[in-house]
C-alpha cells in the first residue's frame, strides 16, 4: 500500500483540476535468481519526530522526505507548510518557509525535491508552481509555472533538475488520461521522459485511475542524472535504468511467485482509501475501490554510493530488499532489523547518505526513522 494517502490526495487533483518512453535500448536479462544464505540485517539509527514537545520534532503531515548532497535530512511538512532541515543524525537545523501567500511562503506544497545543486524545489500550484530556495532557506523565485496539473513525487536529480510524474486529462477529443514521468528543469516542459501511458479518462473507475498512474510505478534518481524505475506488477519483476536523456541502460527482470493478500488486507486497504477519500471531500470521481487481491512484486527502488540498487520486495509485508549490482546480478538480500509487519505502511528513501522511511499510517504520531546501509 505504498504512498497511499499522498496517492488518493494527487489523484483527486488531478480527476477534479480537468485540464486539458525514452530512447535507446540496451540487452535484457532475463534470469531466476535466488536468495542468498542469510539476509543481511540494516540498523535503524535513530529517528525524529515526537508526539507532544519541541515543535520542530512534532510533525503534522509529512509529504516527502530527502536527502540533500549535504547529507542532511529534508522534510516537506504539508501541515506546516514548511521544509524542515536537520543533521544526518537528526538534530534541527533550520526551518524553510512558512504559510502565507507572499513571496517564499507556500498555500499548498504537494513535492519537494533536493536538487544537485543544493537548491530546494517545492511545488505549490497556489503559489504559481516550482518554488525553489538555497540550502539556506532564502527564497530564490519560481523556475517554471504549474497553476494547474504540477509535477507530483518529486526526487532530485543531478544539476537543478528533478525527476517527477504528471497525470493530464487532456480532453480535446476523447477525454484521455496521459500519464508520464519525466525529466524537469528550469521549465514547465520535460526534457526526457522515462515512462508513458495513455488511456480513457473515467472518473467513476477510481480502480484503473490509481492502477495505471501514481500505483503504476517507483523510482529514483541520482546526481549524475540516471533514473532507477521498477514498474508496480502484481505477475512481473522488472527494473529499468536511465541516464538523463531518456536512454535505457540496463534493464533485468525476476521470476517470483505471485502472493495473495489476505482477507484482512484487501479489507484494510479498502476501508483506508475509500475513508481518505471520503474525509478530504473528493468531488468528480466514485468513492469506490477494489484492491488488487495480490501484492506487488516490488515497492521501493533506489541506490547507494557503491553503485548498488536497491529493491524492496513487495511480496513481504517486511521491509525486504534486494541489492544488484550495476549489471543486474544480486549481491545480497537485506532487512530491516525490527520493523516487523507494520513496516507494510513504510516508504523509503535510499540514496548515498543512507536510507530513511516514514509510516503512512502512524499510530500515534508520524516520525522518520534513520537507517544504515551495510557496506
Amino acid at each position: 500500500m505504498k504512498r497511499m494517502m499522498l496517492i488518493v490526495f494527487y489523484i483527486v487533483c488531478a480527476a477534479v483540476v480537468f485540464s486539458a518512453c525514452g530512447g535507446g535500448s540496451s540487452e535484457i536479462s532475463q534470469v531466476s535468481l535466488q536468495d542468498t544464505e542469510e539476509r543481511v540485517p540494516i540498523t535503524i539509527v535513530d529517528s525524529i519526530g515526537v508526539e507532544i514537545g519541541d515543535s520542530n520534532y512534532v510533525f503534522a503531515n509529512v509529504m516527502a522526505v530527502e536527502f540533500g548532497s549535504d547529507g542532511n535530512i529534508y522534510v516537506l511538512d504539508r501541515g506546516k507548510y514548511s521544509v524542515f532541515v536537520y543533521s544526518p543524525d537528526g538534530e534541527f537545523i533550520r526551518k524553510i518557509g512558512n504559510q502565507g501567500s507572499g513571496p517564499g511562503e507556500l498555500l499548498m506544497p504537494l513535492g519537494m525535491a533536493v536538487l544537485g545543486n543544493g537548491e530546494i524545489a517545492v511545488c505549490d500550484p497556489m503559489q504559481t508552481g516550482i518554488n525553489i530556495f538555497t540550502a539556506d532557506g532564502e527564497w530564490e523565485g519560481v523556475s517554471a509555472e504549474f497553476n494547474n496539473n504540477p509535477p507530483m513525487e518529486m526526487t532530485g536529480a543531478d544539476s537543478n533538475a528533478f525527476v517527477a510524474l504528471k497525470i493530464t486529462i487532456d480532453f480535446v477529443e476523447e477525454p484521455t488520461t496521459i500519464f508520464t514521468v519525466g525529466r524537469y528543469e528550469d521549465d514547465s516542459e520535460p526534457t526526457a521522459f522515462y515512462y508513458e501511458d495513455e488511456f480513457p479518462f473515467n472518473p467513476e473507475n477510481l480502480t484503473e485511475l490509481l492502477d495505471r498512474t501514481m500505483l503504476s510505478i517507483e523510482y529514483a534518481a541520482d546526481r549524475d542524472g540516471n533514473v532507477y524505475l521498477t514498474p508496480l506488477s502484481t505477475e512481473d519483476y522488472i527494473v529499468r535504468v536511465f541516464d538523463k536523456d531518456g536512454n535505457l541502460t540496463l534493464e533485468f527482470q525476476r521470476e517470483v511467485e505471485q502472493v495473495e493478500k489476505s482477507v484482512d488486507e484487501i479489507a484494510e486497504e479498502k476501508r483506508w482509501m475509500e475513508a481518505w477519500l471520503t474525509n478530504i471531500g473528493a468531488q468528480g470521481v466514485l468513492i469506490d475501490y477494489d484492491p488488487n487481491p495480490y501484492r506487488y512484486t516490488t515497492s521501493d527502488i533506489g541506490y547507494d554510493s557503491q553503485n548498488r540498487i536497491w529493491v524492496r520486495r513487495g511480496t513481504e509485508l517486511i521491509p525486504v530488499f534486494d541489492v544488484y549490482d550495476m549489471e543486474g546480478e544480486l549481491l545480497f538480500t537485506a532487512e530491516v532489523e525490527g520493523a516487523g509487519e507494520n513496516a507494510q505502511y513504510w516508504d523509503f528513501v535510499i540514496d548515498e547518505h543512507g536510507m530513511l522511511a516514514f509510516s503512512l499510517n502512524p499510530e500515534l504520531f508520524c516520525k522518520i526513522w534513520i537507517m544504515e546501509l551495510p557496506e
